[in-house]
C-alpha cells in the first residue's frame, strides 16, 4: 500500500493505492491522525487506485471518522470503485461516509 498526502486550503487529500490489509491499514490511520494532530478537520481519501480493503482497513476508516467527528470534522471518500466499493456496500458502511466521484466534487461541497 502507498499513501500520499497533499494539503489544500480547506482539506487534506490522502491518496491510498494498492491493497489495504491487516499488515498495513494502521499506516493509513497514523497518516490521518498526524494531519488531525496538526489541526486538520477535513480529510478527503482518494481511492481510485485502491485495489483491496480488508476488515482491518474498514476499521481504520471508522476510527479516523470517529476521531474527526469528535472535532466537528469529516472524512469523505473520493473515487471509491471496484472491489473496495463492493466491500463498503456489503458491510453497509457506505452510508456512513460522504462519497464523491472526484476530489474536485468533494472540495466543491466544502464551499
Amino acid at each position: 500500500m502507498e499513501i500520499q498526502s497533499t494539503q489544500l486550503e480547506k482539506a487534506v487529500v490522502v491518496k491510498v493505492s494498492g491493497r489495504m490489509d491487516a499488515e498495513n491499514a494502521h499506516q493509513f490511520q497514523r497518516a490521518c491522525e498526524e494531519w488531525i494532530a496538526r489541526g486538520t478537520t477535513c480529510i478527503l481519501v482518494e481511492l481510485s487506485d485502491l485495489q483491496y480493503v480488508s476488515s482491518m482497513g474498514l476499521s481504520c476508516f471508522l476510527a479516523v471518522a470517529k476521531t474527526l467527528q469528535a472535532k466537528a470534522g469529516s472524512v469523505s471518500l473520493c473515487q471509491l470503485q471496484g472491489l473496495p466499493r463492493q466491500v463498503f456496500e456489503m458491510t453497509r458502511l457506505i452510508g456512513l461516509f460522504p462519497i464523491y466521484d472526484s476530489v474536485a466534487a468533494a472540495l466543491a461541497s466544502l464551499s
